[in-house]
């Protein structure tokens, strides 16, 4: 009996390894940028995890054009900053979309002396 229950254990052990691996491949990091070419102010999002989405072929974000109006919406009507171009940015990890955000943040300060500022936990994009 106890050899059963060691064998049961490893075999349970190892199919939520899989479910949990499994689970990690629909998962996708985003943020946002929000701009205007009236403004100093470039607004950046946090980092955000969205589960349940399968990345398309050719590693396209379905419905991305969904997180972007998104964005732009929040800016329009919630922080009353009208007329804003909104970007999005995503990745498989959460490693690469740092990199990407830090290599925009740099341009973004250097080159066009602009502020960056957090929108925090004020804003979060929904799976639609």
């Amino acid at each position: 009996m106890k050899k059963c229950s060691i064998l049961l254990f490893f075999v349970l052990s190892f199919f939520s390894s899989v479910l949990s691996a499994k689970n990690d491949d629909n998962v996708v990091y985003i943020f946002g940028v929000s701009f205007s070419h009236n403004d100093k102010i470039v607004y950046f999002t946090e980092i955000q995890a969205i589960d349940g989405i399968k990345l398309e072929k050719g590693a396209i974000l379905p419905d991305r054009q969904h997180y972007s109006y998104e964005l732009k919406d929040y800016m329009n009507f919630t922080e009353g900053k009208p007329g804003r171009t909104s970007a999005i940015y995503f990745a498989k990890t959460r490693k690469k979309l740092e990199k990407t955000e830090a290599k925009i943040k740099k341009k973004i300060l250097h080159k066009d002396n602009r502020t960056v500022r957090y929108l925090g936990d004020k804003f979060h994009f929904t799976k639609p």
